[in-house]
């Protein structure tokens, strides 16, 4: 039995000798940004450098501003246009909205439960065309206006007399 327990102690004794350098290895590695082949890369260019972070893809252009250094992004058209389709879906998604509030409002909507067409109800009452008995109505009241308007040029032509032998209206 000792031999077993003398076994297990130093099997336990290398595994905390072996994380112990693995954890002053990690300590004494250097930042991901400062290795090769890391998030930068910097290449030469005529007055300073240019610097590209692989996570983002944004350049940036490095000078020597006297004892310091600073640097300052790059225009990128790729960034203007991944700009401009993120506006133009923005866009895109308040058009379609609109539209189906405005088809809501007219009654072109999608069927609601118990609707027999396609009218959408709204408070207030819903869009209708005229009934038959509305269109009787406007066209008699058409007629009525024509006729009175035609005896009133009668009346304006007779009403002269002799005065007024020039071109009927």
């Amino acid at each position: 039995m000792p031999a077993k327990k003398s076994l297990y102690v130093t099997g336990f004794a290398a595994l905390a000798v072996a994380l112990a350098a693995a954890g002053a290895i990690a300590q004494s590695t250097p930042d991901k940004q400062l290795l090769p082949g890391g998030r930068y890369s910097m290449i030469p260019v005529d007055g300073g450098m240019a610097r590209l972070d692989s996570e983002t893809g944004a350049m940036s252009i490095c000078k020597s501003k006297g004892a310091d250094w600073a640097c300052e992004l790059m225009s990128d058209a790729s960034a203007a246009l991944k700009a401009q389709v993120a506006k133009l879906e923005t866009d895109n998604k308040d058009l379609r909205a609109e539209i189906k509030r405005l088809e809501d409002l007219i009654g072109l909507g999608d069927k609601k439960d118990g609707q027999d067409d396609k009218r959408a109800e709204r408070p207030g009452g819903g869009f209708s065309l005229p009934s038959e008995e509305d269109v009787d109505k406007a066209l008699s009241y058409l007629e009525r206006m024509v006729k009175k308007f035609q005896d009133k040029i009668k009346q304006f032509e007779g009403g002269h007399g002799e005065r007024n032998k020039g071109t009927p209206l």
